[in-house]
């Protein structure tokens, strides 16, 4: 399959380095909290890393300083990360739109050198990447069952998106989520339209783009993840008792799922209409069948799926991050 990752210039003498590097914000979660997720994650990158000859390491983005004068750099303590050829995962989705701006500023840097952004790892254009609302509509252009979505206008202007709510998807009960952000955080379910209309006030505020979606009831969510245009591997992530949300981090609890069958086409037909080379595709599983939710990239990565699949896609994962490290040309 097409990487749309670029490859090294032929011409380029910068050594390789086998090292992951995941960059991220430290502001966007408390302290404590923040410790936990990087604790949790380095544990389990450390080990399969290192099976596959790399190292990994968390950089806050604070820590970074791209500039380009001679060529594009990456500078970290008065040393150049881009004199050697790596990879990197860069966390650009959060709550602080000018800390974002500066994440894209460092992604980009490193588009444009030869190391490797791996959450940019489609043809597609970038915003597909963490646009919900571009998700739901090029999985219905695809043909998929997508829920009914209505994406409101901005700050005062909310409230007249909320017409078109009720005419789309009814009375409820809904779905209110930002456009762009990940594992489950500030995602709501409303049960009223009086209801809605009081959380889109204080959603408005935020500055972020929101989406209100038809609550589908559901069995859990079924997530499929595909390297290099093979399927690896899925898990079913179901709901504690109670609750809404399946998410992992949001208290979801996760099995290794073997019956890809359901949905095997649609995440093809996604994946090479994207041209990814590493992509997860998210199904609810409710009554009237499979319904997509969204896709991720790199950032929905192997740490987060329960054994046997945690392997059996980390070393999908490494495999395909060690041929393009090591590529020098698309021969």
């Amino acid at each position: 399959m097409y990487s749309p990752l670029r490859p090294a210039d032929p011409r380029s003498t910068a050594p390789v380095e086998r090292v992951v590097n995941w960059v991220y914000n430290p502001d966007d979660f408390n302290p404590s909290h923040l410790d936990k997720i990087i604790a949790d994650i380095t544990e389990r990158w450390n080990a399969q890393a290192a099976r596959h000859g790399f190292g990994f390491r968390f950089i806050p983005a604070s820590e970074l300083t791209p500039t380009c004068v001679d060529r594009p750099r990456l500078w970290r303590g008065g040393v150049d990360l881009l004199e050697t050829r790596q990879c990197y995962i860069v966390d650009d989705i959060g709550n602080d739109q000018q800390a974002v701006s500066y994440l894209h500023g460092i992604s980009r840097i490193i588009d444009a050198s030869d190391s490797l952004v791996l959450n940019h790892a489609m043809a597609a254009p970038e915003w597909l990447e963490r646009d919900k609302l571009a998700m739901i509509g090029r999985a219905a252009q695809l043909g998929l069952a997508v829920p009914k979505t209505v994406a409101l206008p901005f700050r005062r202007h909310a409230r007249e998106g909320l017409a078109v709510v009720r005419r789309e998807i009814g009375d409820g009960p809904y779905i209110l989520k930002a456009r762009e952000s990940g594992t489950g955080f500030g995602v709501l379910k409303v049960d009223t339209f009086e209801q809605l209309r009081s959380a889109v006030d204080i959603a408005a505020q935020t500055g972020k783009g929101y989406l209100v979606q038809e609550f589908l009831p559901n069995t859990g969510d079924l997530r499929v993840a595909v390297v290099e245009g093979e399927v690896v591997t899925g898990m079913l992530r179901e709901q504690v008792a109670g609750r809404y949300l399946s998410n992992i981090a949001q208290g979801g609890e996760a099995t290794p799922d073997t019956d890809l069958s359901g949905v095997l086409d649609d995440c093809l037909r996604v994946v090479g209409a994207l041209g990814a080379d590493y992509l997860c595709v998210d199904f609810l599983i409710t009554e009237r069948g499979p319904v997509f939710g969204e896709w991720c990239t790199v950032m929905a990565n192997f740490s987060q799926f329960p054994e046997p699949a945690r392997t059996d896609l980390a070393d999908a994962f490494f495999r395909w991050a060690g041929r393009l490290l090591d590529q020098r040309s698309r021969g």
